[in-house]
């Protein structure tokens, strides 16, 4: 089935579609994080798949404010034995199981506009540390699709 072009969604579906691949990528960085034998690697794969589930949680807050029938799903708990009842054909559910509030996350103090992360221009930081200056053969640093068959260069590698 052909995938409908961005251009043909609108912003709710757009969002979807960036939380779907969101999700995705979080499932192929930890991948490559269990498969790599150098700590060091580990850890970059694990630093980018907690990055992406950062993204993951304001997909999720512009889909909340901009689908208000979603938004009720999540503001609205899940009922003990909810997934047991849902199987047709199942006897009663089985005894219930307490599930404890999650505390709601400590606020956390905000910037004040004056009050920049460094004195570096923003394109002289990765990830919040310094970056060497470009050279002047350089090229822009550019990320492509992680999945297999997608990204700019037209097929698999």
């Amino acid at each position: 089935m052909a995938e409908t072009p961005d251009s043909d969604l609108d912003d709710v579906a757009r969002i979807r579609r960036v939380l779907a691949r969101e999700l995705e990528t979080i499932n192929e960085y930890e991948s490559f994080a269990r498969a790599s034998s150098h700590p060091e690697v580990r850890a970059f794969f694990l630093h980018l798949a907690s990055e992406e589930k950062e993204h993951v949680f304001e997909a999720v807050h512009m889909l909340r404010l901009l689908d208000t029938g979603q938004d009720a799903h999540f503001a609205s708990p899940i009922a003990p034995g909810h997934f047991q009842q849902a199987v047709a054909g199942e006897g009663p559910a089985p005894a219930q199981v307490h599930v404890p509030a999650v505390p709601a996350p400590a606020a956390i103090p905000a910037r004040t506009p004056t009050e920049p992360l460094t004195s570096l221009p923003p394109q002289r930081l990765i990830y919040g540390l310094p970056a060497p200056p470009p050279s002047a053969e350089s090229h822009p640093l550019t990320v492509g699709s992680l999945r297999r068959g997608g990204g700019g260069r037209g097929g698999n590698r």
